[in-house]
């Protein structure tokens, strides 16, 4: 029986090694794979080597390729350098709105250049997309290539204004972060990208990994130290950018208290006088109204009407916003706004006067913090401005009683042209020699304040004055005399 099973198995082992051999020849099988290849080191298992394989196919990049997306970043990097050049170029040729509306036949020579610069432009940036998109291709794990495709885009988004562009470069960074998540110049370009688009929340959520990543690269805050290698130096204004950046993101979802306390950290993080003056502007942008950042907001855009020289609609939206705000001294601002906009441009200078008047009187100097009075001395002096002006007006049109009264005002305001005011106020009150002379005394009280012609004048109205008081005027009348003449006599 033993050998009957041996015979069978003997057979059945012939039959499958010429079916195996007969299969190889009719599929043409190469055995040599079942041979040791270069690629199969000494030492290492079949199954080792299989693994491998699979795992080096997605992170390596054989010689040629790498090469070959070499090239190709270095010319995109050539192109997109002519690209922001050229972008230069074309910022700095726009054209003065004045000058554009004194010449307006220069604009169609000037549009044409701007039109083909544009045209060069989105050349250069197509042919460096093109190559970079290539150069990824080839080789995925160039951090080079991948950021230049997302510059590229930034600038494209400049250039076209498209928030399509921003959006590319945001999945382009994305790519980034999936190979390298420790580097925080990323997030921070993400960051800026969301928030070129209005994503304040991705903007925040990025700039707060910038500036994690940052303070966690070797880098230690010492806020009483005071003179930095240029290294520690540069990486304190990025924790100020970074920490600044996130009170804007904060500001823009009308989160004033957070905004408010990151900006607190911001200005101790600040290493120049430049940094910290930028964090206190925006604080006090913040504060305006008691943190009303909606008003705030609209006065930004009531600004850019101005700009846009739509000067009654501004007046129109500021008389609006006047009545939701709280804080009387962003009350006054307003005010202070309107009026100008209205003496300057509206032709509507005794309303301006009127709410000047109104505004300089509520002013209380012991309360006031610095600022407020700073903002207050401003309107003080443009108030006395432009009482004097509306004066000289009236004096022009021979409607002396209306000049005496802006003029008279406009003398008793504390400004630095109130001796202006009753220089003229002595030449109306000629008449009235007594009070020309008392008139004429406080100006002359403020010596350093008047120009020569000035005081000549000055000196001519008192020297008049004295003369007709009588003889027992006569001799202050001769000193008087004398000085203008020493004053006539200076170069």
């Amino acid at each position: 029986m033993k050998a009957i099973i041996q015979h069978w198995s003997s057979i059945l082992i012939s039959l499958l090694c010429a079916m195996t051999l007969g299969s190889c020849r009719s599929t043409n099988v190469n055995l040599s794979v079942f041979v040791r290849t270069p690629d199969h080191p000494q030492g290492v298992d079949s199954l080792t080597v299989a693994r491998s394989d699979s795992i080096i196919k997605f992170l390596f990049v054989d010689y040629q390729s790498s090469q070959k997306s070499e090239r190709l970043l270095n010319s995109s990097l050539e192109a997109l350098e002519r690209a922001d050049s050229l972008y230069q170029r074309f910022k700095r040729m726009q054209p003065d709105t004045i000058a554009c509306e004194m010449d307006a036949s220069a604009d169609s020579g000037s549009n044409d250049r701007k039109e083909n610069m544009l045209k060069q432009i989105r050349n250069e940036l197509q042919f460096a997309e093109g190559n970079l998109l290539q150069s990824t291709r080839l080789n995925p794990f160039s951090l080079a290539s991948k950021e230049a495709l997302a510059h590229t885009y930034i600038l494209w988004a400049d250039v076209e204004k498209s928030n399509l562009q921003l959006e590319r470069a945001i999945a382009v960074f994305e790519e980034i972060l999936k190979l390298e998540k420790g580097e925080h110049y990323i997030f921070a370009k993400l960051a800026e990208c969301h928030f070129r688009l209005k994503n304040w929340q991705n903007a925040l959520d990025n700039y707060v990994m910038a500036e994690r990543i940052l303070l966690a690269t070797n880098f230690v805050i010492d806020s009483v130290l005071h003179e930095l290698p240029e290294t520690d130096s540069m990486k304190y204004e990025l924790h100020f950018d970074y920490l600044y950046s996130q009170a804007v993101c904060l500001a823009r979802m009308y989160k004033a208290t957070e905004a408010l306390a990151m900006l607190k950290k911001a200005k101790e993080k600040a290493v120049s006088g430049e940094k910290r003056k930028l964090a206190e502007q925006y604080e006090d942008w913040l504060t305006w109204d008691n943190g009303n950042i909606r008003a705030a907001e609209e006065k930004n855009n009531i600004l850019e009407l101005i700009q846009k020289k739509k000067y009654e609609d501004a007046v129109v939206r500021f008389e609006k916003l006047k009545n939701e705000l709280k804080d009387p001294t962003a009350i006054d601002e307003i005010e202070w706004r309107i009026a100008q906009l209205e003496f300057k441009f509206l032709d509507r200078k005794q309303e301006a006067c009127e709410r000047m008047l109104r505004v300089v009187k509520n002013y209380r100097l012991p309360t006031a913090s610095p600022d407020v009075q700073a903002a207050y001395s401003t309107y003080i002096e443009d108030c006395g401005v432009m009482h004097y002006h509306l004066g000289m007006e009236f004096i022009q049109s021979s409607d002396y009683k209306q000049a005496q009264k802006y003029l008279e005002q406009g003398a008793r305001l504390d400004w630095s042209g109130n001796y202006k005011c009753d220089l003229e106020l002595a030449k109306l009150n000629r008449h009235d020699p007594k009070l020309t002379l008392e008139i004429i005394d406080r100006v002359l009280q403020q010596p350093p304040r008047l120009l020569r012609d000035e005081m000549l004048t000055a000196l001519e109205i008192k020297l008049s004055a004295l003369r007709k008081m009588g003889p027992g005027y006569l001799a202050e009348a001769a000193i008087i005399y004398k000085q203008i003449r020493e004053l006539q006599n200076q170069q």
